[in-house]
């Protein structure tokens, strides 16, 4: 699982990345644009550093409907045992 901060210098590198992305694959019903990729290029070319953090906490998410009863089960686990608060948003 990743969560990804970045700082505001990196959406204008996105912007610029997307439209090339867009022209050169727009047109693909199953291209992808992947941030891991931008980020990569951001890095080895010396326009961005990143930072790794490490938790202990365990990831779940939603990538199927099938995923959903599992993951609303484990949400309210984590409720009850006061880990995140009952009204998250």
């Amino acid at each position: 699982m990743n969560c990804w901060g970045f700082t505001p210098d990196y959406f204008e590198y996105s912007e610029q990345a997307f439209r090339l992305f867009l022209a050169e694959h727009g047109q693909e019903l199953k291209s992808e644009s992947y941030i891991p990729s931008l980020v990569n290029q951001l890095i080895t070319s010396g326009k961005a550093t990143c930072q790794v953090l490490d938790t202990t906490a365990k990831w779940f998410g939603v990538t199927y409907i099938e995923d959903r009863p599992q993951v609303v089960m484990k949400i309210n686990r984590l409720i009850k045992e006061g880990v995140y608060p009952a009204k998250l948003f």
